[in-house]
């Protein structure tokens, strides 16, 4: 008899429990960075009561600074006045000020309670008719009542700011490492919907080792958030100005590799309003993709073939990553040609192509395919990009959550912060050859293991419900450690884009795998899909490319 999972229910104070646990995290692991004020604030906040701390809580979660007394009203807060009056006394409210932005706070009412506030403000003789009130938008009725230069008092209602907020986006900022996850990444883990490795967290392994990286880290990100507003405005003159504000060189790469990132937004905004040299300028100071792809194309606009070509073949002889190698090979290719230089002849793809058709269905062309299959006897398994980095998982696993500084930060991370970047491989290098080396030689066979021992935990690069332990079982048996080193090794050089592209179907047949990438009709090979599919080949594996016609 199939039974349903009992739904988890939440404590109605989990937040309050969970908001505690980040504070705990942050204070152990960066007690000495922290500045008088926050550590004040730590003080102060475990003093309150269970009711005035989840207020607070409620408050810093929501969006907005201001808030009317009159509309906070949560069943797990059994005495609310009490609440805000503990906040007050302790500064982590304030009430009514004079000084407060009049138009945030005119947010907070809805248009028929801005109609009533306008009518007080105005006899019935300078009012306009009721009729044309009720007409007016929401925004010129507030505008109508600024320009009255409201007093706070004339909302009749406790108003109330929360503080300190800035000090929590610090803290939120230490625990996750980035400015993207909140407190939301707790209740998924007390839902049982994510459940994490146990790696080690504490002050040896803490990415921030000074204040002044924090905040660096915090102006930095102010500085992109400003960014991202004004080149809505595409004025070039804007821009240019911005780009003069642009900070200098940072010694601590994770900061600097940040910076590199804004180099390239702007530049790349300064090349599309036709501003080379600049974006030249700020080009030349990244060393992240697309940088060097960029200053060839400028070079090449800008008729300095010679130079582009130079910084062509610096890109093919250290590529960054995959994507870059190829762009590099297509640009100086064009640009040999343009000089006038000899030019190899580009080597085209020889894929063993098929065409299938098949009845229209309705279903999904991947799945149709597998069909297919199946009824010409092959155990199919539809995993795209599933399979190989399920394997990567399993390998690697003991080495990707191994303890680095800087990697781990908190229990919910699902790979270590530089699982996408050059310095994962870089950092863990011995790790990772001898690993390798292990698979190569066949000496390390502990695929079952590891999937028994690890099933059900979080993990980026293994996807548990397709994963199945035969589908582990019966591809490494299929394969020999040359074909596993050299698929293993492809993604470890650039994990972020080599783990897509990977053929939708593998499948079995007597001992035999095949691979096949099924395209419907129109859809064409990807270039990530080509580099997978070029590897399979030089591994002398059989994969095909599969062009569905669909019979009518």
């Amino acid at each position: 008899m199939m039974t349903q999972n009992t739904p988890t229910v939440l404590a109605p104070d989990y937040y309050r429990h969970n908001f505690d646990f980040l504070l705990r995290s942050v204070r152990q692991q960066y007690h000495d960075l922290l500045s008088h004020s926050e550590h004040w604030w730590l003080n102060t906040y475990s003093r309150l009561t269970p009711d005035a701390k989840q207020l607070y809580i409620r408050m810093l979660s929501r969006k907005g600074r201001y808030f009317r007394v009159s509309k906070l009203s949560y069943p797990e807060i059994r005495h609310t006045e009490n609440a805000i009056e503990e906040l007050l006394s302790n500064k982590f409210l304030t009430c009514n000020e004079a000084n407060w932005p009049v138009d945030e706070i005119l947010d907070l009412f809805t248009k028929p309670e801005l109609l009533k506030i306008y009518r007080e403000k105005h006899s019935p003789d300078a009012r306009t008719n009721d009729q044309a009130l009720k007409q007016a938008r929401k925004a010129d009725l507030t505008a109508a009542i600024l320009a009255t230069s409201p007093a706070i008092s004339a909302f009749n209602e406790p108003i109330i700011h929360v503080e300190h907020q800035a000090h929590l986006t610090i803290f939120l900022l230490l625990f996750f490492g980035n400015q993207y996850q909140d407190l939301s990444q707790f209740v998924l883990t007390d839902l049982g919907l994510h459940i994490f490795e146990n790696y080690q967290v504490d002050p040896t392994t803490r990415l921030f080792q000074q204040r002044q990286h924090i905040l660096e880290w915090l102006s930095l990100e102010a500085l992109a958030a400003e960014y991202e507003q004004l080149s809505l405005s595409k004025r070039a003159q804007a821009v240019r100005q911005f780009a003069g504000r642009l900070p200098g060189p940072c010694t601590w790469p994770p900061l600097e590799r940040r910076r590199q990132r804004l180099f390239n937004r702007v530049a790349r905004d300064l090349e599309r309003l036709g501003e080379y040299d600049l974006a030249l300028f700020l080009f030349n100071h990244s060393a992240l993709p697309p940088s060097r792809e960029r200053r060839v194309r400028i070079l090449e606009k800008l008729q300095r073939h010679s130079t582009a070509l130079a910084i062509c073949r610096q890109m093919l002889s250290a590529p960054f990553n995959e994507e870059e190698a190829e762009v590099g090979q297509r640009l100086a290719h064009k640009l040999s040609r343009t000089l006038n230089l000899p030019v190899a002849q580009a080597l085209k793809d020889t894929f063993t192509l098929e065409t299938l058709t098949l009845p229209a269905s309705g279903e999904r062309v991947e799945l149709a395919v597998a069909n297919h299959y199946r009824q010409a006897g092959w155990r199919v398994h539809y995993t795209e990009n599933a399979l190989i980095c399920g394997l990567f998982g399993l390998a690697f696993w003991d080495i990707i959550f191994a303890s680095v500084s800087g990697a781990f930060l908190n229990p919910f991370q699902r790979a270590p912060r530089d699982m996408y970047h050059s310095e994962f491989s870089e950092r863990r290098r011995d790790m990772l050859t001898a690993r390798l080396n292990a698979i190569r030689t066949e000496s390390w066979n502990h695929w079952l293991a590891v999937y028994q021992q690890k099933q059900g935990i979080t993990n980026d690069w293994v996807n548990w419900a397709i994963l199945t332990p035969a589908l582990v079982e019966e591809t490494v048996s299929c394969l020999n450690g040359e074909q596993l080193y050299a698929m293993l090794s492809r993604l470890l050089f650039d994990p972020r884009h080599n783990r897509s592209g990977q053929p939708d179907l593998v499948m079995f047949k007597s001992g035999h795998i095949q691979w096949v990438e099924v395209k419907g009709p129109g859809d064409t090979l990807q270039a990530n899909q080509k580099r997978w599919l070029r590897l399979f080949q030089q591994l002398g594996l059989d994969a095909r490319v599969n062009h569905v016609v669909w019979q009518m």
